[in-house]
């Protein structure tokens, strides 16, 4: 198994852990913020995974 689908798996379950307490608490417009930023978070962390992993090959 790769060290960086680890580290990818890990920071998409600590995203999604972390959104859904907010979205349990927030209202129906800021449940849309969330979703969108969410799914902007995830794709950030998912390209800075990969660098780190084309850097350390």
């Amino acid at each position: 198994m790769q060290l960086s689908a680890i580290a990818k798996g890990m920071a998409v379950g600590a995203a999604a852990g972390t959104v859904g307490y907010f979205v349990s608490a927030a209202s129906g417009r800021e449940k849309a913020k969330l979703k969108r930023r969410t799914v902007k978070a995830v794709h950030a962390i998912g390209a800075v995974m990969d660098s780190i992993a084309d850097f350390l090959h």
